[in-house]
């Protein structure tokens, strides 16, 4: 067992782990799941000890602590070093129960999904869209380093079309070029920021039966458009089941509604062709750089955009 382990339970559990899995693979960061005294726990460690993997491990936990009084389930903070300076430092949360929806979606469960977004997206507003910053556990909002939420879009579309043509989708990566430019009218220059998980997929979220118990990892949550993460979350769902006989994107989108605390009107019928594009894209093109895709895959995802782009060209 590694000393540091061991160390870390007996400061903040008061005793010696009796198991210790790495379940690091896939994940930003060192991650262990322990079991101590019969319960479970989640032990992370930062992977630089001042960079954006710190940062956003960071922001993480204090998010979980933001919602703890939500009723939203989220993990409960038992210690973190990682926000004190120093070295790498470490988080320490307890596990919840459920399994998550990676190899396992169906329309109840994807319902329910959206449901729970809604709850996240009602649980906080900013007055500005920007990367959520804790300084003394309060969440503050540095603004995108673009000014505005088009201009961050432009730059991303632009970045991830190159990423696309490097994989040898050119056709697609050319089609993205000057998508936000001829459309971006559609992104709303105003609207009120909330509290977006930004990664809100099958492999965050834990479920027992089709009950929602879990919801994780908001390391890239930000202050940003309810809608754009709503799309960004249907899209990530639709990816785990692309082949499904059923409409997944309207599935957690019918979810989203039953909440009835947002509105899916016209602003969201006007937006809604362009995020799916945007970020499609953002999702393909992060699996490609982290080479997670056949070759059918890739076609399979550039057909996909192909035909997201002729959707939105002519709505």
């Amino acid at each position: 067992m590694d000393d540091r382990i061991a160390s870390i339970a007996r400061r903040e559990l008061g005793t010696a782990p009796e198991r210790v899995v790495d379940v690091t693979e896939g994940l930003l960061h060192e991650t262990y799941e322990l079991r101590c005294d019969g319960r479970e726990y989640v032990l992370q460690f930062a992977t630089d000890a001042t960079g954006d993997r710190r940062d956003s491990l960071h922001r993480g936990l204090n998010c979980y602590r933001l919602l703890q009084q939500s009723g939203l389930p989220v993990p409960e903070v038992v210690a973190e070093t990682v926000g004190q300076g120093g070295e790498n430092g470490y988080v320490l949360v307890t596990t919840l129960p459920g399994e998550t929806g990676e190899r396992a979606i169906s329309p109840e469960r994807t319902r329910t999904a959206g449901r729970y977004l809604a709850e996240i997206h009602s649980a906080r507003n900013f007055g500005s869209a920007g990367w959520l910053q804790f300084g003394n556990g309060k969440p503050t909002v540095r603004r995108f380093e673009e000014g505005s939420l088009r201009r961050r879009l432009r730059r991303t579309v632009d970045e991830n079309a190159a990423v696309l043509r490097e994989a040898g989708l050119v056709a697609v990566g050319d089609e993205l070029d000057g998508l936000v430019d001829r459309l971006g009218d559609r992104v709303p220059e105003s609207f009120r920021p909330v509290l977006c998980h930004n990664d809100y997929s099958p492999d965050n979220v834990l479920f027992r039966g089709n009950d929602v118990t879990g919801i994780l990892d908001f390391d890239r949550a930000c202050a940003g458009h309810s809608h754009r993460d709503l799309v960004k979350a249907a899209n990530a769902f639709w990816m785990h089941d692309p082949s499904a006989d059923w409409d997944v994107r309207e599935s957690f989108y019918e979810g989203y509604r039953e909440t009835g605390t947002t509105d899916l009107g016209g602003s969201f019928q006007r937006c809604e062709p362009l995020y799916r594009v945007e970020t499609l894209a953002d999702l393909v093109a992060g699996l490609l750089r982290m080479d997670e895709l056949s070759g059918y895959e890739r076609e399979f995802y550039a057909d996909r955009l192909v035909a997201a782009i002729d959707r939105v060209e002519k709505e």
